[in-house]
């Protein structure tokens, strides 16, 4: 199998409970390119929820929605009894029509509320700003042979920009390439940036 059909079988075996998009980078390396092909076909769904990417195949995401969201269950239950309802009774036209009209302001009502509820986006940091910050850690962390645990530096930068830790790591793993010269990543650690599938959970300024 393609790269991209593994990652979908890997995805789909996790049914409706979904797989981490962080835990699929650590077994598969760059999977960007997949998910993105994989997304555009619509074979997966990728959402966010608490402080991590999920993934989910197509054929579980809407049970997975049911199972997580309760005002989506209401209303696919709503439309589900609305559907028994008009095939049990296609002759009463006139009550099918009510029932759909008032499901559907329902539906209106449960949107308008989950949209007054839904939290502003954050704002998303820029690379210089994020870079200063990173540096700003590693000055306040740094050892006395210059190695910092990148964990270390997360909580800080986390803290002081809002970012999560997905975040901290991407942003962490482009200016790291991008900036060799200037920074030195080591393998080790609980937690770190991906780099040829192994896990770099220490870096220093050189």
């Amino acid at each position: 199998m393609t790269a991209e059909e593994n990652l979908a079988v890997k995805i789909q075996s996790a049914g409706s409970a979904g797989v981490k998009k962080a835990d699929l980078r650590k077994e598969y390396g760059d999977i960007e390119s997949s998910l993105e092909s994989l997304l555009t076909k619509g074979e997966i769904f990728v959402e966010k929820r608490s402080t991590a990417y999920y993934c989910y195949h197509k054929d579980f995401y809407l049970q997975s929605l049911l199972n997580s969201d309760p005002k989506f269950r209401l209303t696919y239950d709503m439309i589900k009894s609305l559907e028994e309802t008009v095939s049990r009774s296609s002759k009463d036209v006139t009550l099918a029509v009510e029932l759909l009209a008032n499901n559907i302001s329902n539906l209106a009502r449960l949107v308008t509320e989950t949209a007054a509820t839904s939290p502003e986006p954050r704002k998303s940091i820029s690379l210089d700003a994020f870079r200063e910050a990173f540096d700003g850690a590693l000055v306040n962390s740094a050892s006395s042979i210059g190695w910092v645990e990148l964990a270390k530096v997360r909580n800080e930068v986390c803290s002081k920009c809002q970012l999560t830790a997905e975040e901290f790591y991407s942003l962490a793993g482009k200016i790291t390439a991008d900036n060799q010269d200037k920074y030195e990543l080591s393998t080790g650690g609980q937690e770190g940036v991906m780099v040829r599938g192994l896990v770099h959970g220490f870096v220093r300024c050189i």
